[in-house]
């Protein structure tokens, strides 16, 4: 395979200097605008949720009533009180009785405002329980803080929360894979051997320490049939983060990432409540991880093994009674998936004495 080192443009994986900027720039941003959003939910939560509507501040009804009519669909195209449903989950309990009991002049029921968990805002807290942890478990960055919510502006001025949800998507698609190769660099080297590390990356060894103590990176626990001894051992020991070592699970910031990028390939990979509720604001929502296959494919083999069963270093992927007599060794089957793992389309998911198992990422 081609040595990343040759690609221009290509990061510097073995500085420092440039894992603190990844961090400064990409990370703590993210971190900081899905902070945010999450507390600004929760603040509308505390001051809104239950709350009759005849004690909402007038100035403050828009957020309720902006863009409602009386049709078969209740809000116009930009409304605010169908943005802050959409997003934030507050609205009228009762709109109907609403539109009718307005038309009387006579409220002749009560009607609350109730403020939900929507998909955006459970999206919102992953994103940041995620990043948060995973800046707990680094030490490169330590002198930031959580940022300042100005509640009051944000309910006054629409304008500024649409600003923060776009903030919000761009810094997540600056850090996904697809765009950042930084990201696509610690997802590359979860779950990979070293032997292809090694081939992709020529200097991983200047920095395998770093990733170790500062990120997190691990061997994979399982079964290795090769003697310790061997070059070969050391050539596949598998490489990953806690968060991916299946009989050994732990947290990390270079798994705290990988975690990431895959959340956001599931949830823009299929239509979704969230996917329409970014559409409008963003339109068309991309496909993050179709979009980033169709790039690679004509690179990768026809096909990856689900499943690795192995005796000694006798491989098949039928299973274990035809492991000793597989044509292949474990070796071979492993540096057929690793083109999908070092892409990150795949990842092993589960893990035997006797066998790995490969599931699609995202």
């Amino acid at each position: 395979m081609r040595s990343y080192d040759d690609i221009e443009g290509f990061i510097n994986y073995t500085s420092e200097d440039e894992w603190r900027r990844y961090i400064e720039s990409y990370v703590i941003p993210l971190w900081k605008y899905s902070w945010i959003l999450k507390e600004y939910w929760e603040e509308l939560r505390n001051e809104f949720d239950t709350l009759p509507f005849d004690e909402v501040k007038e100035e403050e009804k828009p957020l309720l009533l902006g863009g409602i009519v009386q049709r078969d669909e209740i809000y116009t195209r930009n409304s605010l009180a169908k943005f802050y449903t959409k997003f934030f989950g507050m609205r009228l309990k009762d709109i109907q009785s609403w539109i009718l009991q307005s038309q009387t002049g006579e409220m002749l029921t009560e009607i609350s405002v109730e403020v939900a968990e929507t998909e955006f805002i459970k999206f919102v807290k992953e994103v940041f329980n995620l990043l948060d942890y995973g800046l707990l478990h680094q030490r490169l960055v330590t002198d930031f803080k959580e940022p300042q919510l100005d509640y009051e502006e944000f309910k006054s001025n629409p304008n500024k929360v649409k600003e923060a949800i776009k903030n919000f998507y761009q810094s997540l698609l600056n850090i996904t894979l697809n765009y950042n190769y930084r990201t696509f660099f610690l997802c590359s080297i979860n779950q990979i051997t070293y032997h292809y590390m090694k081939a992709a990356y020529p200097k991983i060894d200047d920095i395998l320490d770093f990733l170790m103590d500062e990120f997190g990176l691990t061997e994979l626990k399982w079964n290795n049939p090769i003697k310790p001894e061997s070059k070969t051992f050391r050539d596949y020991t598998i490489y990953c983060f806690p968060e991916y070592n299946p009989n050994n699970k732990g947290k990390s910031f270079g798994g705290a990432i990988c975690a990431l990028n895959e959340r956001m390939w599931s949830v823009f990979s299929y239509s979704s409540e969230l996917k329409n509720t970014l559409s409008i604001l963003f339109g068309n929502v991309p496909n993050l991880k179709e979009e980033f296959r169709e790039r690679i494919k004509s690179r990768l083999p026809e096909r990856y093994y689900s499943w690795i069963y192995f005796k000694g270093i006798s491989a098949s992927e039928r299973g274990y009674a035809d492991a000793e007599a597989g044509s292949k060794t474990i070796m071979e089957m492993l540096d057929e998936n690793s083109p999908f793992l070092f892409t990150n389309l795949i990842k092993i998911d589960y893990v035997t004495d006797t066998a790995l198992n490969f599931a699609s990422v995202g």
